[in-house]
């Protein structure tokens, strides 16, 4: 008689909709394999009016078990994010006090995240981290997401250099998982919408040259730059004229500067700006598909973006530390340099030299990957919460002893 294998309840936890389209692959897979009890942990600017209540998309997509905690998002100053770190900690607690997950499954780098992995380590719950070992020098994101790759146990970086990092850490190589970036997965899987279709869906006319920007806050710079920032931007915009489709900066320090200037140009340029707050996976990766070119600092500028071979003006230092491909043009946050840099990305030389270039973030297969490595590690091993540190030279002496075998 075969052993019966043991369901493991995993709590999966989304702070935005930037995270939570990143993991709907894995969440689609961990929900058809029936060895997991998956549940959905939705905070953060999922549950803001602001934000477009994203929560509602949760809902849409056939999510069952989800559990709302409320981490009392009221402004994006420095102190209103702390105390919606308290909270978030506090909340988080009280439901590992009632429930005892085998493991939490977060991704990236978002403040929030500090409150549930702070809580699991206390109540000694393994945590998963996906997309560790990155580096965005223009933000906090850095501190956040290298002291969760700490709190972890199970590493699923996206690139090879990554895995490098988090080793370099301290971290234990036998748990730590090349597995690629989840979002290639949707683009894999999604079925884009025609632009006929879009057009239908916006209430626009996307038969000439149009771009896809995101702007989001650079929370190491002074909080008042954001406004300055944005500004630059759309006055360059404005010059090249070429019609922009924005979505929401997130829920960061500076946020609601960048989105009283976003409101402004949108009012005052309504044929030229049109604001979306929520998208959703199927409509965000139609526009990726169909628009001429990607402009801000979003992370889907610099990952998913060489899937459409489409060209990205990347702008400031938010992305910076980030392993960018050809399609990615860097410049600074001042007028003429972004002029150029779009100027450049809509030249003819531009365009070719990047034909035929190669995700190298992943093949779409992320997803299947991760559950599949995730089925083979045992949870209730005492090293996953004792963990220690390991030494980077006992792992190159180990490394070593391997290639002599």
């Amino acid at each position: 008689m075969l052993n019966k294998v043991p369901i493991l309840n995993v709590y999966v936890i989304t702070t935005s909709r930037a995270d939570y389209g990143l993991l709907y692959p894995v969440l689609k897979e961990l929900e058809n394999d029936n060895q997991f009890q998956t549940y959905l942990i939705a905070c953060g600017s999922h549950l803001s009016k602001h934000h477009g209540n994203t929560i509602n998309h949760i809902y849409e997509d056939g999510f069952k078990n989800v559990i709302m905690i409320d981490t009392d998002i009221r402004s994006d100053t420095e102190n209103d994010l702390c105390k919606s770190i308290a909270a978030g900690l506090n909340r988080f607690s009280n439901l590992l006090t009632e429930k005892n997950p085998d493991f939490i499954i977060v991704l990236g780098d978002r403040y929030e995240l500090w409150a549930f992995c702070i809580a699991a380590v206390i109540h000694r719950v393994p945590v998963v981290h996906i997309h560790g070992g990155e580096s965005t020098s223009g933000v906090i994101d850095d501190p956040v997401r290298h002291s969760i790759s700490k709190m972890a146990s199970v590493h699923f970086p996206v690139i090879d250099q990554y895995s490098k990092r988090i080793i370099q850490m301290g971290e234990n190589p036998r748990y730590v998982f090349t597995a690629g970036a989840p979002g290639i997965d949707n683009i894999k899987k999604v079925k884009l919408l025609k632009k006929e279709e879009l057009e239908k869906l916006l209430n626009m006319n996307l038969n000439d040259p149009f771009a896809l920007m995101t702007y989001h806050p650079v929370t190491l710079d002074n909080y008042m730059d954001a406004e300055n920032q944005i500004n630059e931007v759309f006055s360059a915009l404005i010059d090249i004229k070429i019609k922009t489709i924005i979505t929401m900066p997130n829920a960061d320090t500076g946020n609601s500067l960048i989105y009283k200037v976003i409101h402004k140009y949108c009012n005052q340029n309504p044929n030229q700006f049109k604001l979306f707050k929520h998208l959703g996976q199927q409509k965000y990766l139609s526009i990726m598909n169909n628009t001429t070119f990607m402009i801000g600092n979003s992370s889907s500028g610099i990952i998913e973006s060489a899937s459409f071979k489409l060209p990205v003006v990347n702008i400031g230092d938010r992305q910076g530390g980030r392993f960018k491909p050809p399609n990615v043009i860097d410049c600074p946050c001042i007028k003429e340099s972004i002029l150029n840099a779009i100027k450049k990305a809509l030249s003819k030389e531009f365009i070719n030299t990047i034909r035929d270039i190669k995700n190298p973030y992943g093949d779409g297969k992320t997803a299947k990957r991760i559950v599949q490595t995730l089925k083979k590690i045992d949870f209730s091993n005492p090293e996953l919460i004792k963990k220690g540190f390991h030494d980077i030279l006992e792992t190159e002496k180990s490394s070593k002893k391997r290639e002599s075998l």
